[in-house]
């Protein structure tokens, strides 16, 4: 008798426990990821800092949260949730302090390690890992539930961050930011504190030796060359996307909005996604997202608000399919007892991508007078991942 209610609490738990994840999803995400794009014009402005210098330090973000990113899958291992999301209220802390710093490198210093830890213990690779512990016999589902949360990121942090901005300034923007993202880390550390390796399983005692037998696959190295030229054309594309827009003549405010339409257009690239990956594969769907994205990105070059709508659209729904797509692919090569550590080697090489990519995208930008060059550079690197992608099978 006490079988059924007990299912249902059950149940009940586990769905708080992935919401808690698609709300920690949105705040690590959103505070710098996703926001750095509408502070560059801002801070450029106020202090006079070069394109490729702010692009430098969203790189130096990224390569804090791509190199630490296996550290905060193996906390999750080991210790589950509360310890991770622990250590990312800290980075979140850190953040915060950076909106003080009156020196470009301190700034520079502050943020990028605050903003690589909120990254490495707060992003997909491991959300996603945790949120496949928690539903075990449901994990493509409970990924696919994350992600679909984690899409409000951008429709909540674009257009309400740029009015932010003209109301509090650049500097207080940042504070709101990291205040969120601290507050994300908390709740979901007391909500979902599970997603440690399941009872009577345990991670390899050697981290190392389990890398190198995952790296020994010629579908592991494939797919992690694809996911780099990937994570090179999204990262720059989300840094820069609205700087692009305004650098044609569209209002500041309208390309925010565009951006943020973006980021909400991404919760329709998950709707039905999980009958697409049955009938077709994760690896097949994800050089569709893929392909649809790389189409979507070459609109900015037509510079007008109905192509940006467009590119809006499109991008959204590819970026959206995205994320679970590539979580759900490499969940299929790897070792499920070291799943947080290799889910954090993708993404290391994700973000060490995604790193270089707004770098060289802000050079492009200094050295040419304009954008048109850099997206088509992030166009290239979206068609190179699709052929690449084809030989992780």
């Amino acid at each position: 008798m006490s079988a059924a209610p007990t299912a249902t609490a059950s149940a009940v738990r586990g769905w708080a426990s992935i919401s808690a994840l698609g709300l920690v999803t949105i705040t690590a995400y959103g505070s710098w990821f996703y926001a750095f794009g509408i502070l560059i014009d801002p801070i450029h402005l106020d202090e006079g800092w070069s394109l490729a210098a702010l692009g430098a330090i969203f790189a130096a973000a990224q390569f804090v949260n791509g190199i630490a990113a296996s550290a905060g899958g193996r906390i999750l291992d080991r210790w589950g949730g509360k310890a991770l999301f622990g250590v990312q209220a800290c980075g979140g802390a850190v953040m915060l302090a950076s909106s003080w710093a009156t020196g470009g490198p301190l700034f520079a210093a502050l943020y990028a390690v605050g903003a690589g830890v909120i990254g490495t213990t707060g992003f997909y690779h491991v959300t996603t890992a945790a949120a496949a512990r928690l539903s075990p016999t449901t994990a493509a589902k409970g990924i696919t539930v994350l992600t679909a949360i984690g899409a409000f990121c951008s429709p909540i942090y674009l257009p309400l961050g740029q009015l932010l901005i003209d109301e509090v300034g650049w500097r207080g923007a940042v504070r709101v930011f990291a205040l969120t993202a601290i507050g994300g880390a908390l709740i979901a550390a007391t909500v979902a504190s599970g997603g440690a390796t399941p009872e009577g399983r345990t991670p390899s005692a050697r981290p190392l030796a389990a890398l190198g037998s995952a790296l020994r696959q010629p579908s592991v190295r494939w797919m992690l060359a694809a996911y780099f030229f990937a994570g090179a054309a999204y990262s720059s594309v989300l840094v820069f996307q609205v700087p692009v827009m305004k650098s044609t003549g569209i209002a500041a405010g309208t390309a925010a909005t565009l951006a943020g339409l973006r980021g909400g257009c991404q919760i329709f690239g998950r709707v039905g996604l999980i009958a697409t990956v049955a009938r077709r594969g994760a690896r097949t769907s994800l050089q569709v997202a893929y392909a649809a994205a790389g189409a979507g990105i070459a609109l900015l070059l037509i510079g007008s608000v109905s192509a940006g709508i467009f590119y809006a659209v499109i991008v959204g729904i590819a970026l959206g399919a995205t994320s679970p797509l590539q979580a759900i692919h490499a969940q299929e090569l790897f070792d499920p007892d070291d799943l947080g550590m290799l889910m954090g080697v993708q993404h290391t090489v994700f973000s060490i991508a995604g790193g270089l990519g707004p770098l060289a995208a802000g050079f492009l930008a200094d050295a040419t007078g304009g954008h048109r060059t850099g997206v088509v550079a992030m166009v290239a690197c979206v068609g190179v991942s699709v052929a690449l992608l084809h030989r992780s099978r």
